[in-house]
């Protein structure tokens, strides 16, 4: 398995990532990383949040049908990945939705989605900031 690598955790869980694996993922000290575990596969995924490539979202959305996806069309449309996300009810008729995504291909340029996101009818208010 070409690119495979043996770390061991140290006594306080630490992880030592290899110098060649950071370089090649261009991470440096003080990367923020997501950590995705699978636990039907035992598997645990690191995704880097690359500075100036990442960006967190959250929004505040009326809970109604397809409020969720008229986001992700829209950030489909400027070619935002999502890393990670979570929802969650805030009351009968609120959602609130965080993302991490990646911006790194958006072709709308990031501080104009404000305003796309805003003219949907759902959201009620957004917050965005880069990583």
């Amino acid at each position: 398995m070409r690119g495979t690598n043996v770390a061991r955790l140290d006594s306080k869980g630490r992880i030592l990532i290899p110098a060649h694996v950071r370089k090649n993922l261009k991470v440096k000290n003080g990367t923020e990383v997501i950590l995705v575990p699978d636990h039907e596969k035992n598997e645990l995924r690191m995704l880097p949040l690359v500075k100036g490539k990442s960006a967190k979202l959250r929004f505040v959305l009326t809970d109604l049908p397809d409020s969720l996806a008229s986001i992700a069309n829209i950030l489909d449309t400027n070619n935002i990945n999502i890393i990670a996300s979570e929802s969650r009810s805030l009351s009968k008729n609120l959602t609130e939705w965080d993302l991490v995504v990646d911006i790194s291909r958006c072709c709308n340029g990031f501080e104009n989605l404000r305003q796309e996101f805003m003219s949907a009818n759902t959201v009620k208010s957004v917050e965005m900031f880069k990583v």
